[in-house]
């Protein structure tokens, strides 16, 4: 004989109080329910919402899985819902006031899920398959708590989002039971923003960023996996840090570019002394992310070809075609402590500009077609460095 489910159908207002409530299965198909700050709710099966309200101000467990597709949680709730089991489901869409993952289980989240006032995945790995499946809506860093927990964005789809109005750091521990790469976001100021981080461990290829489409300063990239992240609101700028073992192959970074191809991304490495992981020993760090509204920027690992910040262009031709009508230096905008020299071969100044940078590059109208030496002298890292080289210049 096959015994059937326990099932609870809720159609009145229900109050709990300080004394704990055990319920096989849950479900609400419109009833409201009151948590008391000292009440404990206890369902040792499925929570199932249909309709109705929940004002949690208590302690709300729950050891099997959760469906809701509708709103939940009123949101004046204060209270928790812990989820407990070595494995569950989450799906459909509820924003839960503070919430839980205990143990090591694992959590796979089939639809959209927010935290609003904390999160804490304790050593458990949460499985976000879908786009923003886990927002952190408290922008407050502290928070995310883990002990060793983390959050697997399987496929291509999946991200964790946090809200942030701190220049302080935000963590997002991703990963996959077999490999663990963190990301650290640190906004510049204090403007509210929203940022969604995927990790994929797959070859960039696989999500439409060809390895192949690359700068002459990429020579090869990283093809185990790599990084998305994606504004989804504010404007402001934001340093992205990648958190990576000693034993990693590739020590420099890229990012898929407006032009369509993987180019480098600025970056400095040093030890990671946050003891997040401590397989995770240093961090690569990218000043002043550009990351556009609404756009996947890829982030992956590489070897390049020129590990210095710049790339100075040989030649332009200031014909007014809008090609290569002015003389760029890439990268120059970050570093922007800069005197530059351009010299005719006969040792005469031709121009000089303090502070070079993407909005005011040489046209060339001052002079004739011919060969020039430029002397760069930019202060990095608190040194003065000086770069010197020639432009070729063809008017036609």
């Amino acid at each position: 004989m096959v015994k059937k489910p326990t099932y609870f159908v809720f159609v009145v207002a229900l109050v709990f109080f300080g004394n704990i409530k055990v319920f096989a299965q849950i479900s609400n198909t419109g009833a409201k329910l009151f948590l008391d700050h000292n009440a404990i709710l206890y369902v040792s099966g499925n929570y199932l919402h249909k309709d109705g309200q929940v004002l949690n101000h208590g302690k709300m467990t729950v050891l099997g899985d959760w469906n809701s597709n509708n709103r939940v949680f009123e949101d004046a709730s204060t209270g928790t819902v812990v989820f407990n089991s070595s494995s569950g489901y989450l799906t459909g869409t509820a924003t839960f006031p503070n919430l839980i993952f205990k143990g090591n289980g694992s959590y796979y989240l089939k639809g959209t899920f927010n935290a609003k006032l904390s999160l804490d995945i304790e050593d458990a790995e949460i499985m976000a398959s879908t786009e923003e499946a886990l927002t952190l809506l408290n922008p407050d860093p502290n928070a995310l708590v883990r002990s060793a927990g983390y959050i697997n964005t399987e496929n291509l789809d999946g991200s964790f989002v946090r809200y942030m109005n701190t220049n302080d750091e935000y963590l997002y521990p991703l990963g996959t039971k077999s490999l663990k790469r963190f990301v650290k976001l640190k906004p510049q100021n204090t403007g509210l923003a929203a940022f969604a981080v995927s990790f994929i461990d797959k070859d960039p290829n696989t999500g439409g960023f060809n390895r192949a489409s690359k700068a002459k300063s990429v020579a090869e990239i990283n093809d185990i996996y790599y990084h998305k992240i994606k504004r989804l609101s504010g404007a402001n700028a934001v340093d992205a840090a990648f958190l990576i073992p000693l034993s990693e192959k590739y020590q420099n970074l890229v990012t898929w570019v407006k032009s369509a191809q993987w180019d480098r991304a600025l970056s400095s490495t040093s030890p990671d002394k946050s003891a997040l992981a401590p397989y995770l020993a240093q961090t690569i760090l990218h000043k002043n992310a550009d990351l556009p509204l609404g756009s996947d920027i890829g982030f992956a690992l590489a070897e390049t070809t020129n590990a210095g910040p710049f790339e100075f262009y040989n030649a332009f031709s200031p014909d007014g075609d809008g090609k290569n009508d002015t003389w760029e230096i890439k990268n120059i905008d970050t570093f922007p402590d800069n005197d530059l020299k351009i010299f005719d071969r006969s040792g005469n100044l031709v121009y000089r500009m303090s502070g070079y940078n993407s909005t005011k590059y040489w046209d060339g109208q001052n002079v004739a077609s011919g060969t020039y030496i430029y002397i760069l002298r930019v202060k990095i890292d608190g040194q003065d460095q000086h770069f010197k080289g020639s432009i070729t210049m063809v008017k036609k």
